[in-house]
């Protein structure tokens, strides 16, 4: 009688994987083919029954009773565990190959579904022939225990490369996360994370009652430099921007490449004391930095402009922009030095 079939889809999809498994698969089929002919030559007088599955029928189903054990005679079937719609496929048999023997030598529920994938011949051991036919029939356990021991070691190599590519999906699932939030150049966090934090960290100042300070640094004459050394120094100049930022801050504090040569400070449960300090620190080191550039010695200034939530804003919106507007003052100051948001003094150099 057949069994139950599975749905076109569901067959097709485990085709799929078969067919990605058979360019990968190297098989030595010596002891599959040497189970066959002791089986062939000593069945005569036992009760091995011959059962053909189409396919898709489902031969063994996860946690139905062991007490039948099959060889396949011809046709591929393919071992998974779990749902159809998402199944883990354990490993593929062919001709020679057993299906079952575990449930049936441990005397235990089935560990796993087999499917057939094309039509599919098998010899059916109930568990009384198996023990009558082994007795009889030396040969015969000698090549299931040869086979078995190789599928344990195919298996168990098998595992290990599963665990290799699972790992290079990690890494590489890592790298595209970090290439998504970072900037190349400085390793710092692009412009996309700042937009995707910024609203965050206000909103949890605003639930803590607690400050959050934006700070906006700018290298100055970075177009000279550029023209002057190439991009390549600038470019050096800028990863050492970012790494003085970087062993400037306190380890909460998120910095941000904006763009060209503007960087962005998030420092959240913060005071104006604070965020001023920081920000001298930053920019008096930077004055006295040299960066070393085929042989020659390239110096600059920076200027950073700080505006403090809710001291200095509302909103992510308006203390964004007082933080550019102070920057723009120190700009038009003479560059070169901090500037902490305020209405007075701001409003003057507009």
């Amino acid at each position: 009688m057949p069994g139950e079939i599975i749905c076109a889809s569901d067959l097709h999809k485990l085709l799929s994987v078969y067919d990605i498994y058979k360019q990968e698969r190297i098989e030595d089929k010596t002891s599959f083919l040497s189970l066959l002919t002791t089986i062939e030559q000593g069945r005569q007088g036992h009760a091995i029954t011959e059962r053909i599955c189409q396919p898709g029928e489902i031969i063994i189903r996860e946690n139905e009773p062991g007490d039948i054990f099959y060889i396949i005679h011809s046709g591929q079937i393919v071992v998974i565990k779990g749902d159809l719609q998402n199944p883990a496929i354990l490993g593929f048999r062919s001709t020679g190959e057993a299906i079952g023997e575990m449930a049936l030598l441990e005397d235990l529920p089935r560990s796993a579904t087999v499917i057939a994938l094309d039509v599919v011949t098998l010899w059916a051991f109930s568990r009384e022939v198996f023990y009558q036919f082994m007795k009889e029939n030396p040969l015969f356990s000698i090549n299931l225990m040869n086979m078995l021991s190789g599928r344990i070691r195919k298996s168990d190599e098998e595992r290990m490369r599963g665990y290799a590519r699972e790992k290079q999906q990690v890494v590489a699932l890592e790298t595209l996360s970090r290439q998504a939030t970072h900037d190349p150049l400085t390793g710092l966090f692009n412009r996309r994370y700042l937009d995707q934090i910024l609203y965050g960290e206000i909103a949890h100042a605003q639930q803590s009652g607690s400050l959050l300070g934006i700070v906006m640094a700018d290298v100055d004459h970075f177009k000279q430099i550029n023209d002057r050394y190439g991009h390549k120094a600038g470019d050096l100049m800028l990863q050492t921007v970012g790494d003085l930022m970087k062993s400037c801050v306190r380890s909460a504090d998120i910095v941000c490449r904006y763009g060209g040569e503007e960087f962005v400070i998030v420092m959240p449960g913060t005071s104006e004391a604070t965020v001023s300090h920081c920000s001298e620190e930053i920019r008096s080191r930077f004055e006295e930095l040299s960066v070393v550039f085929e042989d020659r010695k390239i110096q600059a200034t920076i200027s950073l402009g700080a505006a403090i939530y809710p001291l200095h804003g509302s909103n992510v919106d308006e203390v964004f922009v007082n933080a550019d507007r102070a920057m723009y003052q120190a700009k038009q100051e003479g560059r070169n030095r901090v500037v902490v948001y305020s209405v007075e003094s701001v409003s003057e150099n507009i």
